[in-house]
């Protein structure tokens, strides 16, 4: 059986990494560094982030240049931890270089701290038009244990100056799992952000990564978190809340009125292409996946003396890139369409997967419904093993 593994969409997105933060959160692994505000590596790596853009589309075809972008994602570290002129700039410079759609998403991340009504009005000037807000708990205690570094009444004033400058389409981030935090916790965070009328919702269970604080900790029985059975049943009164709310529960971790829901982030869930600048981004494009240079000081220099930042490359097989497909679009709560992976790749895949589809009908966790494949409600509690299964070993 041959597979083509062609894209189903002509457009691309666009990733921006911003790898600064005033402080490191307890529980982060991200490629992040901890500045002063405007030291002089900030600006230089504006300027090579501008020049990576620039270099980067001369460098490919005119059919790829010419791609329309249909979303551009600003995400870090703390975007807003730059000026707004310098985030500005960065946006500009893609617009300069690139085929940006009139339409397209345009998002940021935001820390509450490093946000104020002048910069989020630069910025919504400028062409984004939606932010991402980092509030993770709205109990102060909480957040404290996280190492983050804003009140939950910071996060409330961030997010009123983000509506006060203009912007209709916010999400905002919640954490669930986290020390210190009681199902009551929980409950109370959800119901504020549902006051705040945000019109995405972000929620994710904490996980202990390799050389974090938290993960330290833990291993050192310093760390005491909620059990498991305590996160399932946080994440289902999520779920039971947030939907009776009007939220559609869209992915496994993101909920979203309706017309809100993130097109950057279903490009990474339909397995879609996009190019990635700054120190760490990852780029896909023509069955290619690659990482940048992930230390700022190398990325600056590397861009300066027009050197290959890639330090990681693989080229993905059909093969990998089907099951990958696979993977990633049953995170969608709408499940995945055969018929258009039947368009893609040329296979029928409930012959090509009839293994891991049976077995995983079996446990109650897949469902097979007209043309579409989709976790069931016991499946999307075990989501990760679930999905992992239509990987090759």
């Amino acid at each position: 059986m041959s597979l083509h593994g062609r894209m189903v969409s002509d457009s691309l997105a666009i990733y921006v990494h911003i790898p600064f933060c005033t402080k490191h959160c307890a529980y982060c692994d991200f490629n992040t560094y901890v500045e002063k505000a405007q030291s002089r590596i900030v600006d230089d790596t504006v300027k090579a982030i501008c020049e990576d853009i620039r270099q980067t589309a001369q460098s490919l075809s005119d059919a790829q240049r010419l791609r329309s972008i249909g979303s551009v994602f600003f995400g870090g570290g703390t975007p807003t931890f730059l000026s707004g002129e310098q985030i500005t700039r960065i946006l500009k410079t893609i617009g300069d270089n690139f085929v940006v759609q009139n339409d397209a998403e345009i998002s940021s991340e935001a820390n509450p701290t490093s946000s104020d009504s002048e910069k989020f009005a630069q910025m919504r000037e400028a062409g984004f038009n939606r932010l991402s807000v980092g509030v993770q708990a709205f109990q102060d205690p909480i957040l404290i244990a996280m190492d983050r570094f804003h009140t939950a009444n910071e996060a409330e004033r961030a997010l009123q100056a983000a509506r006060t400058a203009g912007f209709d389409n916010l999400n905002l981030d919640l954490m669930f799992g986290l020390p210190k935090q009681r199902l009551a916790d929980w409950e109370e965070s959800l119901q504020r952000a549902l006051a705040i009328e945000t019109e995405h919702l972000s929620l994710y269970a904490l996980t202990l990564e390799a050389g974090t604080r938290f993960e330290r900790l833990y291993a050192g029985g310093k760390l005491e978190l909620p059990g498991e059975d305590a996160e399932l049943e946080m994440y289902e009164r999520a779920i039971e809340i947030l939907t009776s709310a009007g939220y559609h529960h869209y992915e496994v971790s993101n909920f979203a009125l309706e017309g809100c829901q993130c097109r950057h982030n279903r490009v990474y869930w339909e397995n879609r292409e996009y190019l990635g600048f700054g120190a760490g981004a990852v780029s896909y494009l023509d069955g290619r996946r690659w990482k940048r240079e992930r230390l700022p000081a190398q990325y600056i220099r590397k861009v300066r003396e027009g050197l290959d930042l890639s330090v990681e490359s693989e080229t993905l097989e059909p093969e990998g890139t089907l099951g990958e497909t696979m993977m990633l679009g049953l995170r969608l709560r709408e499940g995945i369409s055969l018929s258009a992976v039947q368009t893609r790749f040329g296979i029928e895949a409930l012959s090509y997967f009839a293994e891991p589809i049976a077995d995983l009908e079996r446990r109650g966790w897949l469902i097979h419904d007209a043309d579409t494949l989709k976790l069931t409600h016991a499946g999307l509690l075990l989501a990760n093993e679930a999905v992992s299964a239509f990987l090759a070993d």
